[in-house]
């Protein structure tokens, strides 16, 4: 590949915006890295599961210039990426542990409290969740941000317990704080806070734009995140914001926990009962953005190309223009070989 070739990068949808945001955080990086082509590949219901596997399920794609990269993230698009890759080409990357045998893929970007014993040299252990942020160079120590989340397995929920995390920030660092919700978070605790901190205005994931989180992450200086909210506390550490954790009681079995550790061993954030002992916020002591360092291992792994800085163009679905790859062969053979031994043969 020259350095005036595109490399052409298939990312696959699955309509979840946590997965999505990885997919496009992960595929931006790139893109930082190379000029790239993006073709967002739809994964609906058609195409999850066994039905990925029927005949001529992807033969739209045959208008698509090859892939050079197929990236996914959650279970759904395990099975269209192998489908994809073993038809058109390319070298699979998929974030989060799949439900398919590593071994099928090039590339697997698996966070580290997933804890996969002995790890195979396909799989790079990852610090919480990939996401589209930059650190900002215009953060302000006067602006505060408190994130809430809501109920998880991983963790036991209480009203009671964040609203009084949040009105004791909001009354003993007086910054000018907003409380913004998410999809989970119960109607019972945003009724609490408009009561118990009438001055804090709340804004919620229906009363704002899709962009309006990372927009605020650009300024906001300080940033308090409930632990149940992985996503948006790596969100805040990626910004270079400094972040508390609002605490809750860790379910028996759960794998979200045993990031805090790291999280506060590594003074990337401190934990609200120590903030209460006197404890102080800090930045982190040098840029932390998992996206950009999962971008130079792709491009050393996968392309093997010369880094330049350039733009990429985001394409729609749907172009012109069906080559041929002999990449990712390996991991396609594995993909047959796995449907053999189940009686299924593609074709």
């Amino acid at each position: 590949m020259t350095q005036n070739r595109r490399t052409v990068i298939w990312r696959f949808m699955d309509g979840r915006a946590g997965h999505e945001n990885q997919v496009l955080g992960l595929s931006d990086a790139i893109g930082r890295l190379h000029e790239s082509t993006l073709v967002e590949i739809p994964v609906g219901k058609g195409f999850r599961g066994l039905n990925g596997l029927m005949p001529n399920r992807f033969s739209f794609a045959e208008q698509l210039p090859a892939p050079e990269l197929l990236i996914g993230a959650g279970h759904s698009t395990h099975i269209p990426l192998l489908r994809c890759q073993r038809r058109f080409g390319g070298k699979t990357v998929v974030i989060m542990k799949p439900s398919l045998p590593v071994s099928l893929f090039d590339l697997c970007l698996i966070p580290r409290h997933d804890r996969l014993r002995f790890p195979p040299r396909n799989v790079e252990r990852t610090e919480g969740a990939l996401n589209r942020i930059q650190p900002s160079a215009t953060l302000d120590r006067t602006q505060g941000l408190i994130l809430v989340g809501g109920p998880s397995k991983h963790f036991v929920w209480s009203d009671a317990q964040v609203a009084h995390q949040v009105c004791t920030l909001a009354a003993r660092h007086p910054l000018n704080w907003t409380i913004a919700s998410s999809e989970r978070t119960p109607q019972s605790l945003l009724q609490r806070l408009r009561s118990d901190c009438p001055s804090v205005p709340i804004v919620t994931p229906h009363s704002c734009s899709s962009d309006w989180l990372r927009q605020q992450l650009t300024t906001h200086g300080i940033v308090w995140v409930t632990c149940d909210s992985m996503s948006m506390i790596y969100e805040a550490v990626t910004a270079g914001a400094e972040v508390g954790l609002l605490e809750l009681q860790a379910t028996a079995h759960s794998r979200l926990a045993g990031s805090l550790p790291y999280l506060t061993q590594s003074g990337l954030a401190t934990r609200y009962s120590d903030w209460v002992r006197g404890f102080k916020l800090s930045q982190p002591k040098r840029p932390f953005s998992e996206a950009d360092r999962c971008s130079a291992l792709v491009v050393s792994r996968c392309l093997k190309l010369a880094s330049k800085t350039s733009p990429c163009a985001t394409v729609s679905r749907f172009l012109s223009g069906r080559r041929t790859s002999s990449n990712g062969q390996n991991s396609a053979a594995g993909f047959d070989s796995l449907l053999n031994g189940c009686g299924i043969t593609l074709r």
